[in-house]
């Protein structure tokens, strides 16, 4: 099939190149003729380097029934630009000889994929070349010893140019309603970065809006630049865009309890313990001191404990505690009540999102702090939050699924009894170090989650966490021999915990009484292993989003072929990536070992903010990279359901920790990984079906948890 491909590809390519070339009548015809000689070789250059991914690929799986992982995901995007350029030739080809022919606009669509198969080609080579830094059938290089030998990769292929990920290929490698998304949020991205820059007005920023909408290679320019130069502060007020609005309660299914509630000072809450004993689990006061945890209890029905309506369903025997994700740094439960709501629906049960505070102002551990402690409050009072206490999910998003599996490697340190019924974990990162592995390439390519990114939210959450020794794994869950760090009583009284750098655990134990613990603050009323195949729902809705989306994304396309046309008359830049074409002729006559080593070199003598962040030191901390854990914990975890994504830069996160958690002993109860769908997914499931389907399977590994039957109708 891959063969076929690219022999159907490299037949449109000689065509047109042959016609182009004998009816050369200005230089984009040249150029189009030019792009399409090289295609050809980049052809056969990417089909030889993807039979080597795939024989490094089947030794990486998580299993035989479960072909998931970084080399895959490469694959698959190659697949897919190929398939998209065969499209774009084929039309080409059909409409080359109309008088309407724009011959300008098609020269600038070839080379834009021309400049992603480029780049494949050269990131592809540095993947293969690296591979052997790799611990037999790892994803990642080994987790002990310096790292900085391992920076190589990101350093090579963050001096090649990605643009053409941002400019007219942004997002191919996506099912197609996700396409229009980030098309959309990459306008967005780059207006709202000149706004931030310069301080435009209204005016200002629509104006830009127009010139970034019709012209993606200035988009693309100016993403770029803001992936590579921005600061966390830039970052946080992007996401935080989708906190503006209401769009949960428009949009989303009518609630009867959607409130913002603070669980306020009670003192420690006291636990009981595996051994009989009773465990203090004291209130968050790392950084900022002691504050209400802040909680969003959102219910479809009435409910004894959260409602005071007259006609009130009785306590559900199930729970969902939930953390968002958003980087550790932005976002809240608010801009997650898009899917929440419908998952309460669903399930018939409380839904309980834990806001907790956000660095940089509140870096770890204050995160796993706050949601330890709303855990333990919602166990010792399950009526508060309309629950029996019969059985309790937890899960989160991206980095509310590392916070999620933080709290219960914690809740194992101390050993208390009463753990979750089941995690689910969805496109979760779990090793927050800047170590390569095959699928982080992916955010050289991803509209949202671009390397410089996340580095920076590493730096924000974790960067300023002391470490003395960095060269080891050795913490408290490698020996938990230490009685200071944890100590087990009888009676209840407040744990004194170790205040040394690296200790695991940096609890104050704080004793504020409170007369009320439950206080109102805003009121909003109103399985398989296998890769599973989304069932498809009888009908499918379009929304007014999905259909707003349609309209602007068509109304941009002509808009864009008429500035084509304009442009090209001025236009003296160079194509998209043409500066990488000296490193594909290099390259050429390299080994894999060579090409490697010569990039590194080069890239040695320059500076960038990109390599200022590489030098920042991560703690290697099991309740920052649960990677870290050793196996005893492991095995002791709850059953554990993983949701991963083939075009999510963190999926060798979840393959690699999914293996480990096995190999451990412990349960993993399934493993799902869903194409064509991106990090983030859930934030999008009123604009596309398909991540709405992929919603559906996050709710069915909770109500397998729960005992209950799927249910497609989410």
């Amino acid at each position: 099939m891959r063969s076929a491909s690219s022999l159907l590809l490299k037949q449109y390519a000689r065509d047109n190149e042959s016609y182009f070339r004998q009816n050369a009548y200005c230089g984009y015809s040249q150029r189009l003729s030019a792009c399409c000689e090289e295609m050809i070789r980049l052809t056969d250059m990417l089909e030889e380097l993807g039979s080597k991914l795939q024989d490094l690929a089947v030794k990486c799986d998580y299993d035989a029934e479960t072909p998931g992982n970084g080399f895959r995901s490469l694959i698959y995007v190659s697949d897919a630009v190929v398939m998209h350029t065969i499209t774009l030739l084929r039309t080409i080809t059909e409409i080359r000889g109309m008088m309407m022919f724009r011959v300008i606009h098609y020269c600038k669509e070839a080379e834009g994929f021309g400049a992603v198969l480029r780049f494949l080609v050269l990131s592809t080579q540095q993947v293969i070349g690296c591979s052997g830094q790799l611990e037999k059938n790892s994803l990642f290089p080994p987790l002990e010893g310096d790292y900085s030998k391992y920076n190589s990769l990101f350093k090579n292929i963050e001096s090649l140019d990605a643009s053409c990920f941002y400019a007219r290929a942004l997002g191919f490698q996506f099912v197609p309603s996700v396409c229009k998304i980030f098309r959309f949020i990459g306008v967005v991205l780059a207006t709202y970065s000149l706004s931030w820059e310069d301080g435009h007005g209204p005016l200002g920023t629509f104006l830009h809006s127009g010139r970034f909408l019709l012209s993606p290679e200035q988009r693309a320019e100016r993403i770029i630049k803001i992936t590579r130069e921005a600061d966390i502060e830039f970052c946080r007020a992007f996401w935080n865009l989708s906190e503006l609005g209401s769009v949960g309660k428009w949009f989303c299914p009518n609630m009867a309890i959607c409130d913002l509630r603070d669980i306020a000072f009670v003192g420690p809450i006291s636990m009981e313990t595996n051994s009989g004993k009773r465990v203090l689990i004291p209130e968050p006061s790392a950084h900022t001191g002691h504050r209400p945890v802040r909680i969003r209890v959102i219910s479809y029905a009435h409910r004894e404990g959260v409602s005071c309506a007259p006609s009130r369903f009785p306590l559900s025997p199930n729970l969902i505690i939930h953390c968002h994700g958003g980087g550790y740094v932005a976002t809240s439960s608010k801009s997650h009540e898009t899917y929440l709501r419908a998952w309460a629906k669903s399930l018939n049960c409380t839904v309980v999102s834990v806001d907790y505070s956000l660095a940089p102002e509140n870096p770890f551990p204050r995160a796993t702090e706050e949601v330890l402690y709303a855990y333990a409050w919602m166990v010792r009072n399950p009526e508060k939050v309309g629950w029996t206490g019969e059985k309790v999910v937890m899960a989160g998003d991206s980095a509310g699924g590392n916070l999620v599996m933080s709290t219960n490697l914690r809740l194992i340190e101390l050993d208390v009894k009463r753990m979750p019924d089941g995690i689910v974990p969805i496109y979760t990162p779990f090793l927050f170090q800047y170590l390569p592995s095959p699928s982080r390439v992916l955010s050289f390519m991803d509209p949202l989650l671009h390397m410089g990114v996340v580095l920076r939210c590493v730096e924000a959450y974790a960067g300023d966490v002391n470490c003395e020794d960095d060269n080891d794994c050795s913490s408290v869950f490698v020996n938990n021999n230490d009685d200071s760090l944890v100590s087990q009583i009888s009676e209840t009284s407040t744990i004194a915990f170790d205040s040394r750098p690296n200790s695991i655990s940096v609890f104050d134990s704080g004793d504020v009484n409170c007369d009320s613990s439950y206080s109102h603050t805003t009121v909003a009323a109103t399985a398989p292993t296998t890769p599973i195949t989304l069932h498809k729902p009888l009908t499918h809705r379009r929304s007014l989003s999905q259909s707003i989306a349609d309209i602007a994304d068509t109304a941009a396309s002509a808009a864009g072929h008429a500035f084509d046309n304009l442009s090209g008359w001025f236009e003296k830049k160079m194509p998209v990536g043409f500066s990488d074409k000296v490193k594909l002729e290099r390259s050429t006559s390299l080994t894999p070992e060579m090409i490697e080593e010569l990039p590194q070199e080069e890239a040695a003598s320059r500076e960038s903010p990109f390599d200022q962040l590489l030098k920042i030191k991560i703690p290697r901390d099991p309740l920052i990279s649960p990677m870290y854990a050793s196996s005893d914990f492991l095995r002791r975890l709850p059953p554990v359901s993983f949701v991963a994504c083939h075009l999510d830069p963190l999926l060798d996160d979840t393959i690699q920790f999914a293996r480990k958690l096995r190999d451990a002993g412990g349960n993993v109860k399934s493993l799902d990984i869903l194409e064509g769908l991106p990090h983030g997914f859930l934030n999008f499931t009123l604009m596309s079906s398909e991540c709405r389907d992929g919603s559906r399977v996050c709710v069915n590994r909770i109500r397998h948890f729960f005992g209950l039957s799927d249910d497609f109708t989410c």
